[in-house]
């Protein structure tokens, strides 16, 4: 390396001069050492604000972690045992039909009417046959609140549907030349639905894992049992011969309703599968033969429920009911059977 050229200004004070570059076989060095300077001090520099940038950012996140405001808050909001816990379901049931009725017996001049009869109608075929001449409809909530280890429930659905059948028959009597005709029409329109209701309490919880656990819950309570039927129908009875015609229309129609009040306990299982899935099965039994008509039903159900959303559960479950009463003061007449399918609803938590 040559030594930097000495010299004085107009003043006689020293300066010193490096000239601008020096030759080489390279190139100019100079140039090159002041170009990695540079970039030597800009990369210095971006290093620096991308840690100032690293730094502020942790420290917001700590920030947003510490505060008790969270912009985004994805799974449900726990509840303190002081605090009420409610929740509401409302759900479909599409039942299959499997009743033994039996009615007692009625003589009209030569002819016996009742006895036992059954009525089996699966809810598949109930999906098929839906028209305006027949249908089976269902409305279903429940509604349960919670405060600690104390709570209390409403449960109720309501099943209504309409059925029409008509059919004709004709005889020809070949002496008088006269052909009778007689076509009938039966609309039938039914429903029938229990509203259960009363406390319930959490004896404890069972740890099953991690995250998992189950509940034991016993309830009990009252449960009001309906049943109505209307039954509108016309008989048309027509005689058709080479001088004429004549007819004759007949219209009849029937109702009955029945309202059942009585007690019921029942017993049940809440499941925690983790934090997005739930579970519960459950039963109970009613009537007990001491209120009317020599009344006992059950109710049975088992369903899983899986968090959509942050308080929205979608719900699928099974549904069986037992029914088992007399008919009439004298007891000749009894029903007994099961309404039994799926269940499909949601569930909103507040």
């Amino acid at each position: 390396m040559h030594s930097p050229l000495k010299a004085r200004d107009r003043r006689g004070h020293p300066i010193s001069l490096r000239p601008k570059s020096y030759a080489s076989d390279s190139g100019t060095v100079l140039d090159s050492v002041n170009c990695i300077d540079r970039k030597e001090t800009t990369m210095k520099r971006q290093f620096a604000v991308l840690a100032v940038l690293i730094t502020t950012g942790c420290a917001a996140v700590m920030a947003g972690q510490d505060g008790k405001d969270v912009p985004i808050q994805q799974g449900p909001r726990p509840v303190s045992p002081d605090e009420w816990q409610v929740t509401f379901t409302p759900y479909g049931w599409l039942p299959s039909v499997d009743l033994n009725i039996s009615t007692p017996d009625i003589r009209i001049g030569n002819r016996v009417i009742g006895g036992d009869f059954s009525v089996q109608e699966p809810w598949w075929e109930t999906i098929s046959k839906f028209s305006n001449d027949f249908y089976v409809l269902s409305l279903d909530a429940r509604l349960e609140a919670w405060k600690g280890r104390w709570g209390g429930f409403i449960d109720g659905y309501w099943i209504f549907g309409k059925s029409t059948v008509g059919g004709s028959d004709s005889r020809l009597f070949l002496r008088d030349r006269v052909d009778v005709t007689a076509s009938s029409s039966v609309t039938s329109r039914f429903d029938t639905g229990q509203i259960s209701f009363g406390p319930q309490f959490k004896l404890g919880t069972a740890p099953l894992g991690e995250n998992c656990s189950v509940s034991f819950i016993p309830y009990g309570g009252g449960r009001i049992n309906w049943i109505g039927n209307d039954i509108d129908g016309t008989l048309t009875i027509r005689a058709s011969a080479n001088v004429g015609e004549i007819g004759q229309t007949f219209k009849f129609s029937s109702n009955s309703d029945r309202v059942i009040a009585e007690p019921m306990i029942g017993f049940k299982t809440s499941w925690a599968f983790g934090e997005k899935v739930e579970g519960v099965l459950r039963g109970d039994v009613g009537g007990f033969g001491v209120v009317e008509a020599d009344n006992w039903d059950c109710d049975l159900e088992v369903a899983i429920a899986w968090r959509a959303w942050r308080n929205t559960y979608l719900d699928v479950g099974y549904r069986a009911r037992g029914q088992w009463q007399d008919e009439g003061s004298n007891g000749n007449g009894k029903v007994s059977g099961w309404y039994f399918g799926p269940e499909l609803g949601l569930t909103f938590r507040f």
